[in-house]
């Protein structure tokens, strides 16, 4: 796992572990605005399912609700995978909570000593800072959903952050090196390859049994449910606790009064009471 860098197109598709991620097709630059961009492009032209667009540097990444993901040259793996789901459009967020999942497993498998848990519905984290966010943005066709584009970006070799983040990011390099300093940079193709084949396995369950497939797995990865949040909404903030996901990936928040809200993850904001997490 520990090795030079060797992330492109070829090296990727030596790698690859997979049936159909990554199968489709790896769209490689050395620098791209946006991989979701790029490749929402690519979906809208015919491009198969399990295609992927990856780029040694991000330049205009963008995360929920229209934040920018900084993604420093070389450091941080930013990827978005095509995927053509047999999924309604209220399931089309399952893709989200399903890439969160495959992350969680590719850091359990690869850094030896991590513990990553899942921030509903698109974040991963380590202690109490991001490692990890997600984008999912779904195109329809006559028939519903046409494609989804799943877009991540992962903290790999990252020492320093912007003083504006340094307090809540984290990245897989530097959780490492608390425990063992000389932990030497890690491989993001190695990552990514492993992260795709998580993926396939998670999305063809999700496909074949929805989100029951694998509520035990993502529940118990989560860092959200059973814990006090504060929900961000346009129209209103309100506390309680999160009780659980259903199956269109919504999460269930207890409100104070007993009331139990089901929030989608569109515009919405989801914080724990004590912190970021």
């Amino acid at each position: 796992m520990m090795s030079a860098d060797t992330l492109s197109a070829a090296a990727v598709q030596e790698k690859l572990q997979t049936r159909w991620a990554g199968r489709g097709g790896i769209l490689y630059a050395r620098e791209m605005p946006s991989t979701n961009a790029v490749l929402k492009e690519a979906a809208r032209q015919g491009m198969p399912h399990g295609t992927v667009a990856v780029c040694h540097h991000q330049t205009a990444g963008k995360g929920r609700i229209g934040r920018r993901w900084e993604t420093p040259p070389g450091e941080a793996l930013t990827f978005s995978l095509l995927l053509r789901p047999r999924l309604q459009p209220e399931e089309a967020q399952l893709c989200t909570l399903a890439a969160a999942l495959a992350m969680a497993r590719t850091i359990r498998g690869l850094c030896p000593g991590l513990a990553p848990r899942i921030k509903w519905p698109n974040d991963v984290v380590l202690g109490q800072g991001k490692c990890c966010g997600i984008l999912s943005e779904m195109g329809m066709g006559a028939g519903g959903v046409d494609y989804v584009v799943t877009g991540v970006g992962l903290n790999v070799n990252q020492t320093a952050f912007p003083e504006e983040l340094a307090n809540k990011a984290v990245s897989l390099l530097g959780e490492m090196r608390k425990e063992a300093a000389g932990t030497q940079p890690l491989d993001r193709t190695i990552l990514l390859c492993r992260f795709l084949r998580e993926m396939e396995d998670i999305m063809d369950a999700v496909e074949a049994g929805g989100f029951a497939a694998i509520r035990a797995d993502y529940e118990a990865a989560s860092a959200t449910i059973g814990q006090p949040v504060q929900v961000i909404a346009p129209a209103e903030q309100y506390t309680g606790v999160a009780q659980g996901v259903d199956a269109t990936g919504a999460l269930l928040v207890r409100r104070q009064d007993g009331c139990v809200e089901t929030v989608l993850c569109g515009d919405v904001s989801v914080r724990g009471l004590m912190g970021y997490v």
